[in-house]
């Protein structure tokens, strides 16, 4: 299953940077386009790291579990950052573009905003879940090792 969670994270990744290339960070227009279709592929991306995560923790690979979580912190960080920029951008675009797309600026800069928010929640969420279960449930290893306690029996009606 990791190869799948790797293709829902790598496709939309490799997709962007196609489309975007190549990089023009001192115009408006392709920073407002290349985080816009970021934030619109945040969804499968962050599918694909809660998988790999899940399947991490089913699978007691601690180690992978500690790396989504730092990852996924960092990333929740620079994820604010980029959503403020971005919000700055939206502003501007809307100044500047004709009246007749005001409208349209508006509501794809407050989609994407929309998804970007509850992206950083998530991956925030996703790099607190990750770094708890990559250090297991408390108590959980003495559980294991305590010796089973007396067998039930039950016996039936007239036998006892």
């Amino acid at each position: 299953m990791y190869p799948v969670t790797l293709l829902l994270i790598l496709v939309p990744l490799v997709d962007l940077s196609l489309r975007i290339f190549p990089p023009q960070f001192g115009s408006l227009q392709w920073r407002f386009g290349a985080v816009g279709t970021l934030l619109g592929n945040f969804g499968t991306i962050l599918l694909g790291i809660g998988l790999t995560g899940l399947l991490a923790a089913f699978n007691g690979h601690r180690g992978l579990l500690r790396i989504i979580g730092y990852v996924t912190l960092v990333l929740s960080a620079v994820s604010i950052a980029v959503l403020a920029l971005f919000a700055l951008d939206a502003v501007q675009m809307r100044t500047l573009a004709n009246p007749n797309y005001k409208r349209a600026v508006l509501l794809s800069s407050g989609g994407a905003m929309f998804a970007g928010l509850f992206g950083v929640f998530t991956l925030f969420s996703l790099g607190r879940g990750a770094l708890a279960a990559s250090r297991g449930a408390p108590g959980a290893t003495a559980r294991r090792t305590q010796p089973a306690g007396a067998p039930l029996v039950v016996a039936g009606r007239g036998e006892a």
